[in-house]
């Protein structure tokens, strides 16, 4: 499980915890797009899209009727989380301070 940094507290670090605890898949999804960004030689990239892009995916594999939302406050957790984790690539999405 990630461990939220000491910057991250309040009411939507524990909305995005449960979300992300609950949808281990867009966490992975989200890795993987950012791993293939850095591969093909991206230096910066925006989270937005990223989520964005998982999105659009779910969009397309998602019946007609079926619902599948992700807030956009989650969108600064996951790139963080993704920056905690591989601290090589600190600085990869830029943040600025969470609300909460």
């Amino acid at each position: 499980m990630f461990d939220a940094p000491a910057r991250t507290t309040g009411k939507f670090q524990e909305e995005f915890e449960a979300f992300d605890a609950a949808n281990p898949d867009v966490w992975r999804e989200f890795r993987e797009m950012a791993l293939r960004l850095i591969k093909t030689g991206w230096k910066h990239y925006g989270a937005k899209s990223i989520i964005e892009a998982i999105r659009f995916h779910r969009d397309i594999l998602k019946g007609e009727g079926e619902q599948w939302k992700i807030n956009n406050n989650f969108t600064a957790y996951y790139a963080r989380k993704f920056m905690d984790i591989y601290l090589e690539y600190e600085g990869f999405f830029e943040t600025r301070g969470i609300k909460n």
